[in-house]
Parts: structure tokens; C-alpha cells; sequence
């Protein structure tokens, strides 16, 4: 009988088959020891263990300190923060200044540690453009850099957000992408609260400055909190508390009412009173206090920031106790601008004394409601007729620049389109 095949054709598809499981069995040797090497590498960076969430933060002199906080998941004891004045050329660690950081274990649900860390750099010199970087030993973040205040009153610009609060990365992001493109020059940002819908959720906090970027690390910060930084006490009862992820992710001065540090505080910047408020809790005692800060006020402007709006323009909303705590004072001291949050709407008011409209050319002060994200409320007609602008459902920041006698104020959508505008005179 014949073969149906030959002999040497068998031999050859044996071959060819072969030939084939040995390529085979190379491509899959080759991926799994890409695999291994991919893991290998991984598992080094994470050993690593770099800082993170590094941000700048304001103080009470920024002409000459500025504060800096940032994590890791390891405890570094040997943590601190490398700074100099800033060169053309990469030889910024030698010569450079290194000041050891204050560490604090942070437990977070689920039992797991990290660890903060936080530093005020002191005795720097005004308008100097300054480089630094955080870490220990051989581990450090990139070098980064910004720019002290001036001493004394001169132009400046700086940017304030509403509420961002929800879906920070989806949303938010080209928010904060829009205002540093629009506003590279600003020297600070001001946040008035609920800067994070649930902070007390550790990976909402990762949203946060994935959203913000490399912004925070050469932009100080300068923040309040709002309801939501005090999570859950409507339900549970207990006394209000600030969340505990709120001061190891920032450090902010500590010259306001005892108690409330690093949530309602004070600085001065080129010529600008800035009376940050919590409007939480102690509202009687931050009233006697910003009381004396408006009455020995050396500069031209003041600006006051809190959560809870005055004149509320979102849902049927209206903050009495806010309202009965500091306009007075805002009247008797002429607060120029006070800028808020809390609403999920937009709403800027007149030029307003003991509740009413004045004339421009007259002592007033202006108040105003924004929001950044991605929650909105209906309006409330309650106090129309005190605003000169109300609007719902836009994602705005602000941008406000102080030259001299002369406050403008910019407010933008998230598309860079300018929305509502003023401007104020001394």
C-alpha cells in the first residue's frame, strides 16, 4: 500500500511543528520574563517609597517663610526639606539649606499607617525666587520652585475657588488646569471650604492633588474649612471635630482663636489684610477676634474668606448665624470683599451696609458665592435684590488682582470665558 504521504514530507511537518512550539514556548519565555522584570522594577520604585502630595501652604509672612507638608507610606525619620535660592543650572542641593521636618503617624481606616511630614522655612528674603525638594537620604521629590512675597504694598494677583467637592479628577481637574493657564502669575490660591466631599476617606484625598497636579508644589495654598471637613456629626451627635486628615495635609498659621489653628487664621500679603474664617464652630469667639485684627489693620484692602455665605443665593438656604456673627464687624470696619462658598450657585452682590445697598462711591462691602465643581443647586430668589449677578449649573474660578487703590475682580468658566467682572476703589 502507498503512503499517503512521504516519509521526508512527514519529517518536514514535524519540523515545521516543532519549530513553531519552540517559538512558541520563546515568546512565552520572553513575556514572563518581562513580567518578572516589570515587577522587579515596580517593586523597587515602591520600595522607594517617594513623597508624595507635596503643597505649599501660606503663612502668616510670606515674604519671608513658607510652609511645606507632603506623605510617605514608610516612616524617615531623617525627613526634610532642601532649600535655595534658584540657579540656571542643576547644582541647587550644594549650598543648600536643610531644615529637618516635623513627623506625625497618621492611622487610617483599615489600621493602615502613613506618615506626614511638615516644615515652616523661616528668615528667607522677599521676591526671591527660591528652588527646594522634600525627602530623606537618597529618596527626594523633584526640585521645585516659587517666589516669596514682596515686603511692603505692590500688585499682586491671586485665585479663589468654591466648593470643588466632588469627582475632583473627572471634573475638577480642567478647573485648576484652566486657572493656572489663565492666571500663571498668581502668588497664592484660596480655597473657602468642602474642599473634598468625604475627607474623611484617605483615597479622596489622592483625588484631590492627582486633580491639582504639580500646582500645589510651587502655588502656596491658603484654605478654610466647610461642613464637610467636619464629616457626619448630624448623625452621630458628638462634638464637632475637624476631620484628622485636614491638618497633616496642610500647614497653615496658627494665629487664629485657640482651638481652631490652622482653620481660621490671618496673614497679611503686599498690602491686603486676609482674615481667613471657620465658619463651623466659635463663631462669637472668631468675631471678638477678628474684631481686634480690624481695628489695628495697617493695610489699604481687607479681604475676608469662609464657607457659609452671608447673603445665601443656593436652595432655601440662609446662614443667620453667620450673617449675626460678623456683619457688623464688616460694617463697622469696612471689609472690602468677602468671598464664600457652601451655595453651589454664583452669586455677587452689591455694594452692601447693614444689609442693604449703598452707592459705589460710598463704604460698602462686596460678598461673594462661587463653586468650582461639578454639585449644583437651584437659586433662591431670597436676596436678588441685592446682587448684581446671580447664575446656576457653570464651573467658575476667580481671579483678583490688587494694584494700589484699584481691586479688579475676574470670575471665569471652566472654559476660560470671563463670566462676571468689577472693580473696586480706594
Amino acid at each position: 500500500m502507498r503512503d499517503l504521504f512521504p516519509v521526508h514530507q512527514l519529517e518536514s511537518q514535524h519540523h515545521i511543528r516543532k519549530g513553531q512550539l519552540m517559538k512558541k514556548n520563546s515568546a512565552f519565555t520572553l513575556s514572563l520574563l518581562l513580567i518578572v522584570i516589570s515587577v522587579c522594577v515596580a517593586q523597587q520604585y515602591e520600595l522607594k517609597d517617594p513623597p508624595q502630595r507635596v503643597i505649599l501652604n501660606i503663612t502668616q509672612d510670606q515674604a519671608t517663610s513658607v510652609a511645606v507638608t507632603w506623605r510617605t507610606l514608610g516612616d524617615y525619620p531623617n525627613s526634610q526639606v532642601q532649600i535655595t535660592k534658584a540657579s540656571d543650572w542643576i547644582e541647587l542641593e550644594k549650598g543648600a539649606l536643610k531644615i529637618n521636618a516635623r513627623k506625625e503617624e497618621v492611622v487610617l481606616r483599615g489600621a493602615n499607617s502613613v506618615f506626614h511630614y511638615s516644615a515652616v522655612v523661616s528668615n528667607l528674603e522677599p521676591d526671591i525666587l527660591y528652588a527646594y525638594r522634600v525627602g530623606h537620604d537618597s529618596i527626594w521629590s523633584g526640585w521645585s520652585q516659587f517666589r516669596t512675597a514682596k515686603a511692603g504694598q505692590s500688585p499682586f494677583t491671586f485665585v479663589y475657588f468654591g466648593d470643588p467637592q466632588n469627582n475632583l479628577v473627572r471634573y475638577c481637574s480642567r478647573v485648576f488646569h484652566e486657572a493656572f493657564r489663565k492666571s500663571p502669575e498668581a502668588r497664592f490660591w484660596l480655597f473657602v471650604g468642602d474642599i473634598i466631599g468625604e475627607p474623611q476617606h484617605d483615597s479622596l484625598w489622592s483625588e484631590l492633588f492627582t486633580s491639582l497636579g504639580f500646582i500645589p508644589t510651587m502655588i502656596p495654598f491658603a484654605l478654610v474649612p466647610g461642613n464637610h471637613e467636619y464629616p457626619n456629626y448630624e448623625d452621630t451627635g458628638a462634638r464637632r471635630e475637624i476631620v484628622p486628615l485636614w491638618r497633616p495635609h496642610f500647614t497653615l498659621p496658627m494665629n487664629g482663636v485657640k482651638g481652631l489653628e490652622e482653620t481660621s487664621y490671618y496673614f497679611d500679603y503686599q498690602g491686603v489684610r486676609f482674615i481667613m474664617l471657620n465658619g463651623e464652630e466659635k463663631l462669637d469667639e472668631q468675631a471678638r477676634w477678628m474684631e481686634s485684627l480690624l481695628a489695628s489693620n495697617p493695610n489699604k484692602w481687607t479681604i475676608a474668606s469662609l464657607h457659609h455665605p452671608l447673603f445665601s443665593m443656593g436652595g432655601n438656604r440662609d446662614e443667620c448665624q453667620t450673617r449675626d456673627a460678623f456683619m457688623s464687624l464688616f460694617d463697622k470696619y469696612g471689609v472690602d470683599l468677602v468671598l464664600a462658598g457652601h451655595d453651589h450657585v454664583y452669586s455677587r452682590s452689591h455694594k452692601l451696609r447693614n444689609g442693604a445697598v449703598v452707592p459705589d462711591s460710598e463704604k460698602g462691602t462686596v460678598y461673594v458665592v462661587s463653586v468650582s465643581g461639578s454639585k449644583a443647586y437651584p437659586l433662591s430668589l431670597k436676596y436678588k435684590d441685592l446682587m448684581t449677578k446671580i447664575g446656576e449649573k457653570v464651573q467658575l474660578f476667580q481671579t483678583i488682582s490688587i494694584d494700589g487703590n484699584t481691586l479688579t475682580y475676574k470670575s471665569h468658566t471652566v472654559t476660560g470665558a470671563l463670566y462676571d467682572s468689577f472693580e473696586l476703589k480706594k
